[in-house]
């Protein structure tokens, strides 16, 4: 169990270096998506969050 703790916290130290500055594991948004009848696809709307900078990407 000991090397099971430990390995975890490796894996643990490792993604909050790689996620620390950015947080791009945080929060969560709803997606939403539907076959229409001719076979695309429509969905709810939804945005993207990099660190400080916000893009919105707007649905069809």
């Amino acid at each position: 169990m000991y090397v099971v703790g430990r390995l975890g916290s490796y894996i643990s130290r490792g993604v909050y270096t790689v996620s620390g500055p950015f947080h791009p594991f945080g929060g969560a948004i709803d997606i939403i998506v539907v076959e229409q009848p001719d076979g695309t696809f429509k969905t709810s709307p939804w945005y993207v969050r990099f660190g400080k900078f916000q893009g919105v990407l707007k649905t069809r």
